[in-house]
This record gives C-alpha cells, structure tokens and sequence, in this order.
C-alpha cells in the first residue's frame, strides 16, 4: 500500500483479487486512487488461475505495454507467461517490493 502512489505515477496498476467484492470494500477505497481497474473474481465469475481473468484485465492494457504481474502464490503465475507477461512472485518478507522497481524502470531519487 506504500508505493502504489509513487509506482501509479510511472505505472498503470490493475489489481486482481479472487475475493468477494464486499469484503474487500474497505481496502478497495484506500487503493482505487492509484488504480486502473480493479478486477474481483465474483464479479466477473471467474477466478485465478483460469486464463480467461487474466485475459479479461489484459483487454484495458494499451497494445505492446510491458506487464508485470505480482501474485503471492506461484500457480497464479504461470497462465500470465503465455500472455508474454513478466511475473514477480510475493514473498511474506516483502524481498519482492525492491524487484519492482527497476521491473517497471523507476530509479530511485538521489539526494545531494
């Protein structure tokens, strides 16, 4: 939640859940500033790992934009590979938040 602000400027960010919408309303509010599109499974029937939600989100990309995709568990990884997506795997000790970065090309800001 910390960087979606600061990776919103230099990134679109599309959120996908396999939740219930209206347990997630209050989450959803604090991150749909920073947000694309928001994609929760049981609105749209479909649920990760099916292939056909990751092509649903991918429909409001612009053509030959670079994606990566970030999910906490590996199966959800795999289908987004054949989109030509690029995958970063979440980790509980939050390692995969400095791999961003340079995954999406920000640099860090040097003071003087």
């Amino acid at each position: 939640m910390n960087y979606l602000a600061e990776w919103s400027e230099i990134a679109d960010i599309h959120i996908l859940s396999n939740h219930c919408k209206e347990w997630l309303e209050s989450i959803l509010e604090k991150v749909e500033p920073y947000t694309k599109s928001i994609t929760i499974s049981n609105q749209i029937g479909l649920r990760k790992p099916d292939i056909q939600i990751y092509q649903h989100v991918g429909k409001q990309f612009e053509a030959g934009q670079t994606v990566v995709y970030i999910d906490d568990q590996e199966k959800n990884l795999k289908p987004v590979v054949e989109l030509g997506w690029k995958t970063l795997l979440a980790d509980k000790e939050h390692k995969w938040i400095e791999k961003v970065e340079p995954m999406i090309g920000m640099r860090r800001r040097t003071l003087d």
